[in-house]
């Protein structure tokens, strides 16, 4: 089921199931009512054990170090050879064309793992890429988490069953039938185990070549659509990343919890769908969400590699560690084992060692009482703490934002610097911002000194640390931290972000949470203040308000 603009917050898109707004704010109460309902209209639909589906065990192929992509890059690896070389993806039409390039020029092997791979119009034109890469050759194996899978039966079904091709699926909430009533049956049934996703986001190319980073496959990661655009980060890696991103994949892959997309099936594609694919003829099927795509140019081959080519002619070589969970964290108990997360682990070691500034941006930010506490306690040993987040009107899960005004205050008072980030569109001057349609911040990077950067899937509250399998990429490098940080400067001006304040104290025995917030920023050229959510509608406000009341900061 597609919904909404592509969340990545599972506890806000389970409840769709059931409602199609979804907000995850159930009581354990309500659960269990819930879930008497849905064993009557399902019959406690559950998911068939792993041994009874044919999945062979497979593993990274060696690195064509002797084709097109392993050419472009060996010269400087050799020279490079304990380090990975890095271009930073910032534009959403780039970052396609990056992705696009690699497929078409991959030779023996496509490793993909994504949350989402939307079959709208940019994902349609990758996923027939891979196919048409299948056809030539390549290994493709695509790794997908089931919450945003859609219908298994369509295009992916007849991709999967394609020479050279293989789909599986992560911690799919049932196999055979697909209907809304199972789905939520098996979701509620086993809501502690299924409410965990897989959010790892990468693409390897041939084993040389990889891009990691914040970006899905769909229309609002590439600016391709007329309503509302994710602004979000990647970088492509060469070197040494692209071997250990191999290793990661492999662990996921080969879990017990990845299933052939064959599992989930209620019906195999027919052999006259399959022959018509095979031969070519069949017309590319219409994008799922009906939408009409904002105007965009979908690259030819030629300028694809023209991108490839400078890209990996501007390199930027580095030391760098990947920080990626383990897949069997969707099996942590969190009230008696507390889940590994090993980018939070990597973030934290890197924001211990700041001496002057810390930049947070992060999509969903959730820090709750002890990661204010933390930062509040850098701003007290000098360190600059800068924070970037959405508004209430650029996000697209209100219910996070419900999470994060708990703390706005707290973190103001102890001296962080807090944007929140305005939903301009058809801005041209600050990258984040740039493009014709609504923005949402999507990014998940963080720098410290100007001289540390991370980047990935990662956000900065429970959901991530807790709940989902993340990874991320840590880079010791000044140039790409100071290239990111630039980034959060200019997306950080009162043009593009609101800079959260607290009013004067009107009396002495005040206190920071019984002041009033202001939302300093520009409108028409003219500087502006706000002492209500700013942009954001009667609506987005009634609904943040009330999921708030709610206890569920854990799951956001």
């Amino acid at each position: 089921m597609q919904t909404g603009y592509g969340s990545e917050h599972a506890a806000t898109r389970l409840l769709t199931f059931l409602t199609g707004s979804f907000m995850t704010l159930l009581t354990r109460h309500w659960r269990l009512c819930t879930l008497l309902l849905l064993f009557v209209l399902s019959g406690c639909a559950t998911r068939a054990p792993l041994a009874d589906f044919e999945r062979p065990a497979s593993h990274a192929l060696a690195a064509d170090t002797g084709g097109p992509l392993g050419q472009s890059v060996n010269a400087a690896s050799v020279t490079h050879a304990d380090q990975s070389g890095f271009y930073l993806l910032v534009h959403g039409q780039e970052a396609f064309e990056a992705r696009l390039a690699l497929i078409q020029q991959a030779r023996t092997s496509l490793d993909l793992q994504y949350y989402t791979a939307l079959q709208d119009h940019t994902g349609t034109v990758l996923l027939r890429a891979l196919t048409a890469a299948a056809r030539r050759g390549v290994r493709v194996r695509l790794l997908l988490d089931d919450l945003n899978l859609g219908n298994p039966d369509g295009m992916l079904a007849i991709m999967a069953v394609q020479p050279n091709f293989e789909v599986r699926v992560f911690n799919p909430l049932t196999t055979g039938g697909r209907s809304m009533f199972a789905r939520a049956g098996a979701l509620f049934a086993d809501y502690d185990h299924l409410e965990r996703r897989m959010h790892n986001k990468s693409l390897i190319a041939d084993g040389v070549l990889a891009i990691v980073g914040g970006r899905n496959l769909a229309d609002q990661y590439f600016d391709a659509r007329p309503d509302m655009n994710f602004r979000d980060l990647d970088v492509l890696a060469a070197g040494q990343l692209p071997g250990k991103l191999e290793t990661s994949f492999d662990h996921y892959w080969n879990s017990k919890e990845s299933y052939p997309l064959q599992a989930l099936e209620s019906r195999p594609p027919t052999p006259q769908a399959i022959a018509s694919w095979q031969a070519g003829t069949s017309a590319p099927p219409p994008p799922e969400d009906n939408k009409e795509p904002a105007p965009m140019r979908i690259p030819d081959a030629a300028s694809a590699d023209d991108l490839l080519a400078k890209a990996t002619h501007s390199l930027v070589w580095a030391q760098s560690w990947l920080a990626a969970d383990n897949p069997d964290k969707v099996e942590a108990d969190t009230a008696s084992a507390p889940a590994d997360s090993k980018p939070g682990k990597g973030l934290f070691l890197a924001a211990q060692r700041a001496q002057h500034e810390f930049i947070i941006m992060s999509a969903y930010f959730v820090p709750r009482d002890g990661g204010t506490q933390f930062l509040g306690q850098m701003e007290q040993r000098g360190v600059a703490v800068k924070v970037l987040t959405n508004s209430l009107a650029s996000t697209d899960v209100a219910a996070v934002h419900s999470a994060w005004r708990k703390y706005r205050k707290a973190l103001i008072a102890s001296g962080v610097e807090v944007h929140e980030f305005r939903p301009v569109a058809g801005v041209h001057g600050a990258a984040l911002s740039t493009g014709s349609s609504r923005a949402s911040l999507h990014t998940k990077a963080y720098v410290v000194d100007r001289q540390i950067l991370m980047i990935g899937s990662f956000n900065l509250d429970p959901r991530s640390v807790n709940l989902n399998t993340e990874q991320a990429v840590l880079i010791k490098s000044p140039e790409l931290a100071g290239q990111v940080a630039h980034l959060y400067d200019a997306a950080a001006t009162p043009k593009y972000s609101y800079k959260l304040e607290l009013a004067p104290p009107r009396r002495p025995d005040d206190t920071p949470q019984s002041r009033q917030l202001r939302w300093i920023g520009q409108e028409d050229g003219k500087d502006e203040t706000w002492t209500s959510e700013p942009d954001a509608g009667m609506w987005r406000r009634m609904l943040s308000g009330v999921v708030g009341l709610f206890p569920a900061d854990d799951e956001l």
